[in-house]
């Protein structure tokens, strides 16, 4: 398959901006064996929404760094403009230094990641046994069912794939007004995407990552309580006291069983406590999960 006209004149200007760069005189293999070691000096890296800092990654960031260092190529911020702006090669043929792209909140592309070799990959990861930046091996049971394209930002991507990358499948869009300190915009794509899931019976949790003030976040709601309905959805800012708490956005949603909906992306331009909160139809709080937004 040919790339398509957008992915050709990507290219053109990709490699004008290398030559400015001098990095269109280095062989190819020599910028893969860059990114991969620039990539490996990161290992430990703690992870934070919108973070994009040898002090803190997230998926995107990490990736987006590591080839700006390396290789001195810009790449969108959001792995879902990472998902868009590469040429697609065959998953069986990728290279180390190559960039896979994975669905892992059930219906767009929302994580990243380097490829290392041997069914390796380098990524920032904010949820398992260990987040941060760390190797995953090919045999990590999460990931590889995940995988939704193989990418190449690098010279010649090689044989590829059959297909260009699938397009995301459309999601239920909420509805719904948004104040205070996160707006509501669909005019430029999340730098994070958090993943819910309604459970059968109530859960409350903080996350353990928090994000950087300025980030852009998306939340998915998937429905795990194993039959469809109307559920309640509450997003506000949380006041330690209650006094001063601000609602930011409130709706009611049809949700299928194991069907998903997708939330607005909000701007967090303020630090404080965040609180989303899911009730079914008798107004029984199924699912409150809080997460923490730090200043620059």
């Amino acid at each position: 398959m040919k790339p398509s006209r957008a992915n050709r004149g990507f290219w053109i200007l990709l490699w004008a901006a290398l030559e400015v760069c001098g990095f269109a005189q280095v062989p190819e293999a020599e910028i893969r064996k860059r990114i991969l070691e620039t990539a490996s000096r990161y290992r430990g890296v703690p992870y934070m929404y919108g973070a994009e800092s040898p002090s803190a990654f997230d998926c995107s960031g990490f990736v987006r760094f590591v080839y700006r260092e390396a290789a001195g190529i810009e790449l969108p911020r959001s792995s879902r403009g990472i998902f868009a702006a590469g040429v697609p090669v065959d998953p069986k043929r990728i290279r180390p230094g190559d960039v896979l792209v994975y669905d892992t909140v059930g219906g767009y592309p929302s994580h990243v990641a380097i490829y290392l070799g041997e069914g390796s990959v380098i990524h920032a990861v904010s949820q398992g046994p260990r987040t941060g930046v760390i190797v995953s091996p090919p045999s990590d049971p999460y990931f590889p069912p995940r995988l939704i394209a193989a990418l190449s930002f690098l010279g010649s991507p090689g044989p590829s794939a059959s297909a260009a990358p699938p397009s995301p499948p459309g999601r239920a869009a909420a509805s719904g007004s948004a104040a205070g300190t996160a707006a509501a915009s669909r005019d430029e794509p999340p730098v994070a995407d958090i993943g819910f899931t309604i459970p059968r019976e109530r859960a409350s949790y903080a996350d353990p990552i928090p994000a950087a003030a300025g980030t852009r976040i998306s939340f998915s709601l998937t429905n795990g309580t194993g039959r469809g309905g109307d559920f309640v959805v509450l997003f506000y800012k949380a006041d330690p006291q209650f006094r001063e708490s601000r609602e930011i956005h409130r709706e009611k949603a049809r949700i299928p069983a194991d069907g998903t909906l997708e939330l607005p992306a909000y701007l967090f331009s303020e630090p404080g406590q965040y609180k989303l909160i899911v009730k079914d139809n008798w107004n029984t709080q199924l699912l409150e999960r809080t997460l923490t937004v730090k200043g620059k």
